[in-house]
């Protein structure tokens, strides 16, 4: 993952100002270009504003208005940039959960930014849920900025057995040396999945144990002398979702990384969906790579 576009997806709202903050902080670390934009829901066919520079006004019917919006509301937060970090306003027009992927999209991101919202799951299918919505359509990696988060300093990667895993542990590593973060990583033995009984032990399976081994090298090289003790890596044994989260309460992340496959059902978060689940229940912020 090479951070040189950064698309901050944002709304008037404490979540959105998080978001904000944390891609500055992002951009002013790795040089990236960074995009502040917001969508304005209307059922007409999808327009897009930008400006750049001086921040002006977009010469778009409707768009010079919310632009200025939204200039006005990141005012406080853009007199704390960089004056090399270049920055951007855009607006789009139409559904958010679409919009905000299509202009990542447009804008070539390398990684896209928004703030965690906490709904109940009643919530989120009467009011639906952007955050989700992103999630199931984005092609782009996507942070999801916990409320009162601070700067990155350490990832908690979580990895499977899978041949993909490598993707997500690739991109991790790219991630945190780009933003100068230590990472470890967690993967679990699913007391679920089905196995011949003569491998049933508490000794973890040979896909886990192969990718320990392939991800403690890599962990000790990102970390350098700043990194864990120990190997940085962890195999457990258990249920995934709450085995992930009690590495979290362990060993006390910043972020939460994870790979996950787009599409599924709005709204309903699924038993099988173990990223979509850990995206609404983890208690920091996460960072989903698609697969």
């Amino acid at each position: 993952m090479n951070l040189r576009r950064i698309v901050v997806a944002t709304d008037e709202s404490d979540a959105g100002r998080q978001a904000v903050r944390a891609g500055l902080d992002l951009a002013a670390k790795t040089s990236a270009h960074l995009t502040v934009m917001r969508v304005v829901s209307v059922k007409a066919v999808p327009l897009l504003g930008a400006v750049t520079g001086d921040l002006g006004v977009a010469e778009l019917d409707g768009g010079g208005v919310a632009l200025e919006r939204l200039q006005q509301w990141l005012e406080a937060d853009l007199k704390s940039v960089r004056t090399d970090t270049p920055v951007e306003l855009g607006i789009a027009f139409g559904v958010p959960g679409i919009e905000i992927c299509r202009f990542a999209e447009q804008r070539a991101a390398d990684l896209l930014v928004l703030g965690r919202k906490q709904r109940s799951p009643m919530a989120r299918l009467l009011l639906g849920d952007t955050a989700d919505a992103v999630l199931r359509r984005s092609r782009v990696p996507c942070l999801f900025v916990q409320p009162g988060s601070s700067p990155i300093g350490q990832l908690l990667v979580a990895l499977d057995g899978s041949d993909r895993g490598r993707s997500v542990l690739t991109a991790s590593r790219d991630f945190a040396e780009a933003v100068g973060a230590a990472i470890r990583v967690v993967t679990v033995e699913d007391v679920d999945a089905p196995q011949p009984q003569m491998l049933a032990s508490p000794v973890p399976l040979t896909r886990s144990t192969r990718r320990q081994y392939e991800a403690e090298p890599i962990v000790a090289r990102t970390n350098g002398s700043h990194g864990p003790a120990d190997t940085g890596v962890s195999v457990r044994q258990g249920h995934v979702v709450p085995e992930i989260l009690a590495e979290v309460a362990a060993s006390g992340p910043d972020v939460l990384v994870f790979g996950y496959h787009r599409g599924g059902p709005p709204g309903i978060i699924e038993g099988s969906s173990t990223a979509r689940q850990l995206a609404h229940t983890a208690p920091v912020s996460v960072l989903a790579i698609p697969l």
